[in-house]
């Protein structure tokens, strides 16, 4: 239960007891995340302590970067889930999807790794909004999947519109925002819109998008907005529908 008494409040003290965490980068070996399966258990080990109660992971698929596909990511997760410690704390794999022609394409010869049923995280480019974007959503929605967009606290072509994300959202998709962009950690202009979209429930979903050890600390050191400590509380109990593995 939170205090009434306190006077700061960290993303650690929000966490529900069965919080589980849809966007993260556990995996050894595969993207920018985890290189080893040491890593990969102390990052475990220390999202435990933040009182996480379970993850799945999501690894990157970029063609240009990180070109997994079910095999490669199924083969990690077998991977750090040989020990009964991670086994229990890791309930599935996913992938985040970069939003481009190569996973249009990609569509027509696979399934897509969904974190629960189909539901699929789709990331776009950070600086440069994909050219087609509607069109490239609209081919993954007759596919029946239900697109949840990670972070898009983080892309600043819609910064200078709140009006963009409202449309984005009209279309029937999923927010998830990066915890880590409440403690100031992506910047001051990233914090500021993720703070604008909590306050006007756009938000539908949250995820840690652990990398790596440093990201952990983001969760006891920074302090959040004090007046937000409820908004994020209740959008942090949303995340309890994928918490059925």
């Amino acid at each position: 239960m939170l205090s009434l008494f306190k006077s700061k409040y960290y993303l650690k003290d929000l966490l529900p007891d069965d919080y589980v965490d849809i966007h993260n980068h556990l995996l050894p070996g595969i993207d920018d995340g985890s290189k080893t399966l040491e890593q990969t258990n102390i990052l475990i080990t220390q999202m435990k302590e933040l009182n996480i109660h379970s993850a799945i992971a999501t690894p990157h698929t970029y063609t240009t970067h990180w070109d997994n596909t079910p095999t490669s990511i199924k083969t990690a997760f077998d991977i750090a889930t040989e020990s009964a410690a991670n086994q229990s704390f890791l309930k599935g794999y996913a992938s985040e999807y970069m939003l481009d022609i190569s996973l249009i394409e990609r569509l027509k010869q696979e399934l897509l790794l969904c974190i629960h049923e189909n539901y699929v995280l789709i990331e776009f480019p950070l600086f440069s909004r994909p050219m087609n974007l509607y069109d490239m959503l609209f081919e993954i929605k007759i596919k029946d999947y239900k697109i949840i967009i990670a972070h898009p606290e983080r892309y600043l072509y819609f910064h200078n519109s709140m009006r963009k994300y409202e449309k984005l959202k009209e279309y029937g998709v999923y927010f998830q925002l990066n915890l880590l962009a409440l403690t100031g950690y992506y910047g001051k202009d990233v914090q500021k819109i993720a703070e604008r979209l909590l306050e006007n429930d756009l938000y539908d979903f949250t995820g840690t998008d652990i990398h790596n050890e440093g990201h952990i600390q983001q969760f006891t050191s920074n302090p959040i907005l004090l007046s937000k400590k409820n908004k994020i509380a209740d959008l942090l109990q949303k995340n309890s529908i994928f918490n059925t593995l």
